[in-house]
C-alpha cells in the first residue's frame, strides 16, 4: 500500500509539477514535513526548488503579528493582572496561573465569548434570560449553575471557587489588553487575533498564495475561520489522512472531527481511504507480566521482522511506539546488537537525566543551610548525595569517600563547610547563597567546573551535553525573571527552576529517515510503516485519562460552549491508533498486565475494539515468569578446616580473641547468624538517619547512667547524692551530653540543634532516669557503685570431640554494686519490653525462638565470669527502665516453679553444664552452621536477605 504522504506528494506533483515550488504546505508536525520532502524527492527527475512547508502557529503568528514569549513571563504578566484584584504572593499564584493561562488559552482557540463563559453570579438572572444563541441541549448543561443557589450554605471552596469566578472575566480582558500592549501573546490569543484579523478582511496573506493543508484531525475555531476564510478565496487545498472503516461509521470516535471536517472543506483529490480492512494484516496482542518483559518480548519481535527481511535490516518502515515514556531507556538497551541504525523522535526527557539529579542535590543542599555558632553547615544527607554523586565522586574518589566514611562512622547530621573543603571543586559545591541571584550563579559556576573535569566514560559526551543544556536553561530562565520585574525569592526561584527543567528534552543524534523509528503517538501523524510495534498498550496509558486534568471551566460549561472535554481527548487518541494502524501489515501491540498502584493492568480498549468490532485475526500472547517454585533449601555452612581455624583464635592460648555474651547468644539463636557476623565477618549497614533508632535510644541512655555514676563511684549508700543530682539537674544535664557526644557528635551543641523528634527522645530519657532508675537505687540504698562499664573476662575449660579447649570470654558490664551483704550485683540497663521470666535453662540454649531469652543469657554470662574471678557472690539484674517506676519493680530473673535468680551460685552448676554443652557443639566438626529451625528468630535477623528466610 502507498503512503499518505507519498499519494499527497504524488497528486501534488502530477497537478502542479514543478510549480509545487510556489505552494505553502501546512503539516500537522514537523516530522511529516521531513518525510513528505523525502517522498516528493523520489518522485522529481531533476532539481527543483522545495515547496515552503510550515505549521500552523508559524501561519498564525505570521498572520497575528504578535510573537510567543516563555511561560513563565505570560504567568508573570497575568499576575501583575490578577494582582489588581485578589491579594496573594506570585508563590502561591503560579500554580493558579498556569491552570489560568490554559484556559484562556482554550477559551481563544475556540474563539468562546469570554464575557458570558465567566459572567459574574449575581447576574444569573441575565445570563438566562439572554441565552438566545445557545440550543436546548446547551441550556440544559449549564445547569452548573444550579450548584450555586442563593442562601445555600457554601463550603470554604465553593466560596474560593466563587470569589475567583466572579473577577475571571475582567482578568481575562485586562490581561488581553496588558499583552497587546507588549506586542506579545500566548498561543490561543494569537490564534484568536488572527482569525479575527481573517473575518474583518484585514488579512496580510496575499491573494496569489496557495496554501495545501495535510492531514489534520481535530480543529478548534481558529483554525475553521482560517480554513474557511482560505477556502472561500480558493486559495486552500486540503488532504485528509483517514480510513472509510472509521469514518463512515457514525459510532466510532475515531472519525469524530474528520466526517465534519470533510463535510466543511472537502478534499479534490483522490487518495485512497480504504486501507483498514483490505489486504493481509498480522495483528498480534502481547500480555506481559512486567515492563521489563514487555521490553525483552521487543527484542524477539524486531529479531523476527528481521529474519524475515531481504537483507536481515528494519529501516524506517519499522517504527516502535512509546505511549509510556519512561520504557524509552529500557527499550533502546532491548534492542537486539544487530538493529543498526535507530532513530528516536521524542528526545530524552531531562529530568530522568543525572544532569538533572545533580542540580536537585545542589538545590537540596542549598535549601537546608544552617548556621550553627557563626559557621555554616550543611545537612548530611545532602552532603552524602553530593558526595556519592557521579559527577562528583569521579573527580577525586578518594577524598569522596572519605569524606563519606567520616560522615556516617562520626554520625554527623550537621557537617561544617569547612570540613568540606578538600578541594577547589568541593570547595566551590559548599558554598552558601543568600538570594536567587547568588543561588543562580552558583549553580552555573558549579556546573562549568564540573563539566570542564576529565572524564573518560562511554557517556563523557552526553554527560557534557545534558550540563551545557541545564547551564543554559537555567541562564534563560534568570533572563526571562528579570523581564518579569516580580520580586522573587529563593524558594519561588527553585521551584519555577524545577518546573521549567522537568518539562525538557534532549534530542537524540540520528538520521531521521533511516533506521528504525522510535517516537511517541503524537509524532506518528500523518507518517505510516509497515511495521508497528505499540508499547504499554494499557488503557491507562492510552488513551489515558484526561477527566483528572484541572482547569476552573466546569465540565458542563465546557460541554456547553464546545470547549474540548475528555471525550474529546479520546476521539483525538482514536483517530491516531486508527490512523497508524490503517496501513501496517504487522501490528504487534504490548502492554504490562500487572495490576498496582499506578496502573489497572487492563488492555486498551483499541485492542478490545479491534477484537470485536472488526473480522481482524489477533494472535494473543502472554508472556510470563515461571511461577513454580523450587523447594527452598535451607543453606548450611560446613566447618571446613579454613572455618576451623578462624574459630580456634576463640580458644588460642597465645592472644586470644574474646567473645563476648553478644556473639555467644547469636549462636544460641541462630548458629548460621553467628557464622556470617563472628567468623565471615559481614557486618550490617550501619545508616546515618535522623531518627533515633532503638539501639542509638539505648546509647544516650547507658552513657548518661554511666556519667550520672561516676559521680557517685565507690560511695556507700549513695542515696542522698542521688536526691541531690535530681534536684540540681544533673539527669538532664548528663542526658544532654549523652546526646551530644553519642548522636550529635558535637561538643558544641546545645538544644537549638535538636530536632522534634530528639527533644521527645531527651524527654523521655530522662524521665526514665528521674523517676525510674534514681528513685529505685534511693529506695534500695544498700549498695556502692564500684564498677561501670567495666570489663570483664573468664577463661571457661569445655571439652570438643574429646579435646580439652578453652573458651575466652570477655566483656563489660554496664555496672557492678557492691551490696552490704557483701555479694556482688551486676547491672544491665534494658529499654525494651520487661522479661525477666525463664522457664529453665535448658529451654534457654536449646528451647523455642521464644524461650532462649538474649537478655538473661547474657547477665548469666556476666555474672558467671564475676563469680570466678571475683570469689564473691553474685546477683544479676536487669533495670528495665520502662517499669522502674512502679513500687513493686524488682530487678531480680525470676525461674519458673523456682523462685527468683538472687544468687548465681544457685544456678551455677546447671547453667556451666548447658554452656559446655553448646560450646562442645560449636566445635564439633561433625555439626555444620545451619539456620534456626524457628523462623521467628529471622524476623530482625540482619542476614535473612541471605539465607533467603
Amino acid at each position: 500500500m502507498r503512503k499518505f504522504l507519498e499519494e499527497v506528494a504524488c497528486d501534488l506533483y502530477n497537478r502542479y509539477g514543478d510549480e509545487i515550488s510556489s505552494l505553502n504546505i501546512i503539516f500537522p508536525s514537523r516530522r511529516a514535513r521531513l518525510f513528505f520532502a523525502d517522498a516528493l524527492s523520489c518522485l522529481v527527475q531533476h532539481p527543483i526548488w522545495q515547496p515552503h512547508m510550515t505549521t500552523i502557529d508559524a501561519l498564525m503568528e505570521e498572520l497575528s503579528s504578535l510573537h510567543t514569549v516563555e511561560r513563565i513571563r505570560l504567568i508573570s504578566e497575568l499576575y501583575k493582572v490578577y494582582s489588581r484584584f485578589h491579594n496573594e504572593s506570585f508563590d502561591k499564584f503560579y500554580f493558579w496561573g498556569d491552570l489560568l493561562l490554559t484556559d484562556f488559552d482554550t477559551i481563544d482557540k475556540y474563539m468562546v465569548d469570554a464575557g458570558m463563559l465567566f459572567r459574574n453570579l449575581s447576574d444569573i438572572k441575565e445570563l438566562e434570560a439572554d441565552v438566545s444563541y445557545l440550543t436546548p441541549e446547551q441550556l440544559q448543561i449549564i445547569s452548573f449553575w444550579g450548584c450555586f443557589k442563593d442562601g445555600e450554605s457554601l463550603s470554604k471552596e465553593k466560596e474560593r471557587f466563587l470569589e475567583m469566578w466572579r473577577t475571571l472575566g475582567d482578568i481575562y480582558t485586562q490581561f488581553r489588553e496588558h499583552l497587546f500592549e507588549l506586542k506579545i501573546a500566548y498561543g490561543g490569543m494569537m490564534h484568536r487575533h488572527a482569525a479575527e484579523q481573517l473575518v474583518a478582511g484585514r488579512s496580510s496573506l496575499s491573494s496569489k498564495e496557495r496554501y495545501i493543508f495535510v492531514g489534520f484531525n481535530a480543529l478548534s475555531e481558529c483554525e475553521k475561520t482560517l480554513f474557511k476564510a482560505l477556502a472561500i478565496s480558493e486559495q486552500a487545498e486540503f488532504y485528509w489522512d483517514y480510513d472509510a472503516y472509521y469514518c463512515n461509521n457514525q459510532s466510532q470516535e475515531a472519525g469524530m472531527f474528520l466526517r465534519d471536517n470533510i463535510r466543511m472543506f472537502p478534499p479534490k483529490a483522490d487518495i485512497s481511504h480504504e486501507n483498514m480492512l483490505v489486504g493481509k494484516r498480522k495483528v498480534t496482542s502481547v500480555a506481559a507480566s512486567s515492563n521489563a518483559l514487555q521490553c525483552k518480548y521487543l527484542n524477539r519481535i524486531i529479531s523476527q521482522l528481521q529474519a524475515k527481511s531481504p537483507d536481515g535490516k528494519l529501516d524506517k518502515e519499522t517504527a516502535i511506539v512509546l505511549t509510556d515514556e519512561n520504557l524509552l531507556l529500557p527499550v533502546l538497551h532491548a534492542l537486539p546488537a544487530s538493529v543498526g541504525k535507530v532513530n528516536v523522535t521524542m528526545g530524552f526527557p531531562l529530568r530522568k537525566s543525572l544532569a538533572y539529579s545533580f542540580i536537585e542535590r545542589l538545590i537540596e543542599l542549598q535549601n537546608n543551610i544552617r548556621t550553627k555558632h557563626d559557621e555554616v553547615m550543611f545537612y548530611h544527607t545532602d552532603v552524602s548525595g553530593i558526595l556519592s554523586h557521579p559527577y562528583v565522586a569521579d573527580i577525586d574518589r578518594e577524598v569522596t569517600t572519605k569524606l563519606a566514611e567520616d560522615i556516617e562512622q562520626n554520625r554527623r547530621i550537621s557537617v561544617p563547610a569547612s570540613a568540606l573543603a578538600k578541594n577547589e571543586t568541593l570547595s566551590r559545591i559548599f558554598t552558601p547563597t543568600t538570594d536567587c541571584e547568588q543561588l543562580q550563579k552558583y549553580l552555573t559556576d558549579v556546573i562549568s567546573i564540573v563539566a570542564s573535569q576529565p572524564y573518560e566514560g562511554d557517556d563523557s559526551h552526553r554527560r557534557v551535553e545534558f550540563l551545557a543544556v541545564m547551564s543554559e536553561e537555567i541562564t534563560k530562565l534568570g533572563n526571562s525573571l528579570k523581564m518579569c520585574d516580580i520580586p522573587i525569592n529563593t524558594t519561588i526561584y527553585t521551584s519555577l527552576l524545577r518546573r521549567h527543567l522537568q518539562t525538557l528534552r534532549i534530542p537524540f543524534e540520528g538520521e531521521p529517515l533511516e533506521g528504525i523509528q522510535i517516537m511517541g503517538i503524537l509524532e506518528t501523524r500523518n507518517l505510516d510503516f509497515k511495521n508497528v510495534i505499540i508499547m504499554s498498550m494499557t488503557d491507562d496509558n492510552f488513551p489515558g485519562e484526561i477527566s483528572s486534568q484541572s482547569s476552573f471551566i466546569p465540565y458542563n460549561l465546557r460541554a456547553a460552549y464546545s470547549l474540548p472535554t475528555p471525550e474529546h481527548h479520546e476521539g483525538v487518541y482514536a483517530y491516531y491508533f486508527y490512523r497508524l494502524i490503517q496501513r501496517a501489515e504487522n501490528l504487534h501491540m504490548l502492554y504490562c498486565s500487572h495490576a498496582d498502584e499506578k496502573s489497572t493492568g487492563e488492555p486498551s480498549r483499541y485492542i478490545r475494539q479491534l477484537e470485536y468490532e472488526t473480522d481482524l485475526k489477533i494472535e494473543k500472547i502472554n508472556v510470563g515468569v515461571d511461577a513454580n517454585l523450587t523447594e527452598q533449601v535451607d543453606l548450611t555452612v560446613e566447618k571446613s578446616p579454613e572455618i576451623m581455624e578462624k574459630l580456634q583464635r576463640y580458644v588460642r592460648k597465645d592472644n586470644p580473641v574474646q567473645l563476648s555474651p553478644t556473639a555467644f547468644y547469636r549462636y544460641v539463636a541462630c548458629p548460621l547468624r553467628f557464622y556470617f557476623a563472628s567468623i565471615a565477618g559481614i557486618t550490617a549497614d550501619d545508616e546515618l538517619t535522623d531518627e533515633v533508632d532503638a539501639r542509638m535510644f539505648g546509647n544516650i541512655l547507658h552513657v548518661a547512667m554511666e556519667n550520672i555514676c561516676k559521680r557517685i563511684e565507690n560511695e556507700q549508700a549513695p542515696a542522698e547524692s542521688l536526691k541531690a543530682m535530681i534536684r540540681r539537674g544533673v539527669v538532664e544535664h548528663e542526658v544532654e551530653n549523652a546526646i551530644r557526644s553519642e548522636y550529635l557528635k558535637d561538643d558544641k551543641a546545645t538544644r537549638d540543634d535538636y530536632t522534634g523528634n530528639l527533644t521527645l527522645v531527651a524527654e523521655i530519657v530522662t524521665r526514665y532516669i528521674r523517676y525510674g532508675v534514681l528513685p529505685y537505687d534511693i529506695r534500695n540504698n544498700n549498695f556502692a557503685v564500684v564498677g561501670i562499664e567495666k570489663p570483664i573476662s573468664f577463661d571457661f575449660d569445655f571439652t570438643a570431640e574429646g579435646k580439652p579447649l578453652t573458651m575466652h570470654f570477655g566483656g563489660k558490664s554496664d555496672r557492678i554494686d557492691s551490696m552490704d551483704d557483701g555479694s556482688l550485683r551486676v547491672v544491665d540497663y534494658k529499654t525494651g519490653s520487661p522479661n525477666l521470666e525463664f522457664d529453665t535453662i535448658d529451654s534457654l540454649m536449646n528451647g523455642e525462638a521464644k524461650e532462649r531469652k538474649s537478655n538473661i543469657i547474657q547477665t548469666l554470662l556476666y555474672s558467671m565470669m564475676l563469680y570466678h574471678t571475683s570469689n564473691r557472690e553474685i546477683t544479676p539484674a536487669l533495670y528495665y527502665v520502662r517499669q522502674m517506676h512502679k513500687e513493686e519493680f524488682s530487678p531480680n530473673l525470676i525461674c519458673k516453679g523456682r523462685q527468683n535468680v538472687v544468687r548465681y551460685s544457685e544456678f551455677a552448676e546447671e547453667f556451666e553444664q548447658a554452656l559446655s554443652a553448646k560450646l562442645s557443639e560449636l566445635y564439633d566438626t561433625r555439626i555444620p552452621f545451619k539456620p534456626c529451625d524457628d523462623e521467628q528468630t529471622c524476623t530482625y535477623c540482619d542476614f535473612k536477605a541471605i539465607c533467603k528466610r
